[in-house]
This record gives structure tokens, sequence and C-alpha cells, in this order.
């Protein structure tokens, strides 16, 4: 049996770089928790795993996944800009760098916990490359919820979004 690509599997998404799995893919881990808490978190805390945690910096995987969290897409150039754009945004966060994800076994793993408002959430995600990306947990409770940059994010965590989030301080947030 043949399988046949799309033009998205052969040129991959439209995105600032430089790469599709420590930028795009990240970017849409981002959205999807903004969308979840429904606008910008005030706080969150960042575990960047395995391969993200050694290169994040040189991939611009943190700016990727902050640009997410503030709402931004794939595609939106101020995302080399996001460190900058948090602390006039009023989102604080902090990024702790670890070897292997306990929850999940891929080398592009992340896991955020989120903070707006009196709503708290606990996501784990991993970029697989090509600008796609999956979400493993939310709030401890695992999931298979495969994104892409041409989802719509808000009916996705419309779906997804927990009827009653849990009020949760965050360590050291």
């Amino acid at each position: 049996m043949m399988e046949y690509q799309s033009c998205f599997d052969i040129i991959g998404p439209i995105m600032v770089g430089p790469s599709s799995s420590h930028t795009a893919g990240v970017v849409s881990i981002g959205k999807f928790i903004y969308e979840l808490l429904q606008g910008r978190p005030e706080k969150a805390e960042i575990i960047f795993y395995d391969s993200f945690s050694e290169t994040f910096q040189g991939h611009g995987t943190d700016k990727a996944l902050l640009g997410g969290l503030l709402g931004m897409e794939t595609d939106d150039s101020r995302i080399k800009h996001a460190i900058e754009l948090t602390r006039e945004n009023g989102l604080y966060y902090e990024l702790d760098l670890k070897d292997r994800c306990p929850y999940f076994d891929h080398p592009n793993t992340t896991i955020i916990t989120a903070k707006r408002g009196e709503s708290v959430v606990k996501v784990g995600g991993a970029s697989l490359g090509g600008g796609l990306s999956k979400i493993f947990m939310i709030d401890d409770k695992t999931f298979d919820i495969r994104l892409s940059t041409s989802d719509d994010f808000s009916t996705l965590a419309a779906h997804y979004r927990p009827n009653t989030l849990k009020e949760v301080v965050l360590e050291g947030v």
C-alpha cells in the first residue's frame, strides 16, 4: 500500500525558525495552554527535558514556548522577542532544565504549570517534528492530543478544558 504525503509533510509549517521541532511545535504547546486558560497566564513554571534542556537557547525553544503562552501563532515575528514581551505583558516564568521526563519518553519534552487568576493547569507536551506536537498530560491525566499548526486551538482547548480548574499554589513561583 502506497502512503501519500501532503504538502505539509514535504515543506513543513510556516513558522519562525530555526527548527520545526524546537520552535514551531513548542509554540503550539504554549498556544494550547493559552487557550486552556482562556488567555495569557500570569505565572508559568517550565521544565525542559532532554534535547530541549540542552539546546533551548540556540534553537529558541524558550522564546517559542513563551510566544505560545502569550497567544502567538507559529509565524509571528515577535517570537524572537518573547522573553522581553513576557515582562511587558505581565507573565512571570521560571525555567528548569532536567535530563529525562518521568511521564513521557521523547527527546523534545516539556511540562508547564501555568496560572491565570484562580485557574491552574499542568500540561505535558512533546514536539514531534515538522511543527507537530503532542499533549500527553493535562493535570496529571494522560491524553493523546495531536496538534498541528493548522489546528483551531481554542476549539481543541474547550474540549479538553477541565470543568473546574483547581487553585494550586505554584511552588517557587
